[in-house]
């Protein structure tokens, strides 16, 4: 007799074999639905972030460009001239991670959910405080507004006495933890009208340019893996019994998977003799494809330049561009400056407000607390000596140099060139 298993379902993370659908109530006020009565769901089936987060994962420039705004709001990381505040820096929490790295999960989760979460750990005396990231996909809302819910994969949750759930005070108020410290969720998130709960991320207008992206790069995948080869019927007069149509099938089975195992996806079609030697007709085949290639490669394209636009991000600033006016040292510099006043510096605003007013409830005060912020490429200071230019670009230098000692405006004055001056 056959030995029976027994499938035994344990606590897991969940799976990504999930389809988007991408879509959201009107509202999130919970009093307009009578389903929910524990936690605010977010998105019609609650699983909105997984669903963002997969198309982060695959769609290419998409999660470039989240990367690059992450990469730009966080600069050179963060620092302070005050003491207490950098050592807070230095030792953010018992696991030892740089507080720059946990902002910058923090800012991934906002531009990609709309939404971030941190946690704050302390004692009942405030007398010192860890701060922890928490994973936007796994936090979700209490009804009461008050408390926040996290469960490490939601498609599996059980209801309010789920054993992998865990329930934290949002911030300002504090609960006790089974560890014996007091645990806080502070939110951080992106304002939409409509939704008093949960942020909805800035790109959120354009999803379904990102979706399409999505989509045409499947498409090229297919068409990759099928050798390109077009669909349609082949039609093969001269069969006239069933032993010849089965080593022909054999014969074909054998050359498609050579190719590529979706290679030459065709219907065959045998067409017998009407006579001895009468053919029905000549061997073709007809295209099942009518559309233009073109009208693909043309629509990834525009999916590809509409993300930047729908992500209110620079074509210079991001990993990919249309552009092919080549490296441009002053459109960078002009679009890295704009991007500092529209982008950069009120996220970083934002974080810094949040950051001092929670870790100050605990007795951190965070002074002098900053982003370092540096252009990804800089323009020589004209009125520096050459040899100045030099030493801090990281090249030989020689002060007795009778070209080095001229000031670079001098220089560009005597030997006239492009905007960017190349020592």
């Amino acid at each position: 007799m056959a030995k029976q298993v027994k499938k035994v379902q344990t606590s897991r993370c969940f799976e990504f074999n999930y389809t988007p659908v991408l879509n959201l109530f009107d509202t999130d006020h919970v009093d307009l639905r009578v389903n929910y009565q524990d936690f605010v769901p977010f998105g019609d089936d609650n699983l909105l972030p997984r669903q963002l987060i997969k198309l982060a994962r695959e769609v290419p420039v998409h999660r470039a460009i989240l990367n690059s705004k992450t990469n730009y709001i966080l600069g050179q990381g963060i620092q302070s001239s005050d003491p207490l505040t950098q050592r807070f820096i230095d030792f953010p929490n018992n696991h030892k991670e740089p507080f720059w790295y946990t902002i910058k999960k923090l800012v991934f989760d906002y531009l990609t959910f709309g939404n971030c979460y941190y946690e704050l750990v302390s004692n009942h005396k405030r007398s010192f405080v860890f701060i922890y990231h928490q994973d936007g996909t796994r936090v979700r809302l209490h009804v009461d507004g008050k408390h926040a819910l996290i469960h490490p994969a939601w498609d599996l949750y059980k209801g309010k006495n789920d054993k992998d759930l865990r329930v934290v005070s949002l911030f300002p108020e504090f609960s006790k933890g089974s560890d014996g410290l007091y645990h806080s969720i502070v939110q951080i998130k992106d304002y939409e009208p409509e939704f008093y709960y949960y942020g909805i991320p800035s790109y959120f207008a354009g999803i379904r340019n990102v979706i399409i992206s999505g989509l045409t790069n499947i498409w090229n995948q297919t068409r990759l893996e099928s050798s390109f080869a077009t669909p349609g019927l082949l039609v093969v007069p001269g069969v006239n019994s069933d032993q010849e149509a089965d080593e022909l099938d054999a014969l074909f089975q054998q050359y498609k998977g050579a190719l590529s195992p979706r290679a030459n996806e065709i219907i065959i079609q045998y067409l017998s003799d009407l006579g001895p030697g009468i053919s029905s007709q000549e061997a073709k085949f007809i295209s099942f494809n009518r559309d233009k290639e073109d009208n693909w490669t043309d629509l990834h394209k525009q999916a590809e330049i509409s993300l930047i636009t729908i992500h209110n991000w620079f074509r210079t600033l991001t990993p990919y561009s249309d552009d092919k006016s080549g490296f441009e040292t002053s459109r960078i510099l002009n679009e890295y400056e704009i991007a500092m006043a529209t982008v950069i510096n009120p996220v970083q605003e934002i974080f810094v407000q949040s950051l001092k007013t929670s870790l100050g409830d605990c007795g951190i005060d965070l002074k002098d607390f900053e982003f370092i912020n540096e252009p990804p490429v800089s323009r020589i200071n004209p009125m520096k000596y050459v040899w100045e230019a030099r030493r801090d670009s990281g090249l030989d230098y020689d002060k007795n140099d009778p070209v080095q000692k001229l000031l670079v405006l001098q220089l560009k004055n005597i030997y006239p060139s492009s905007d960017t001056l190349q020592i």
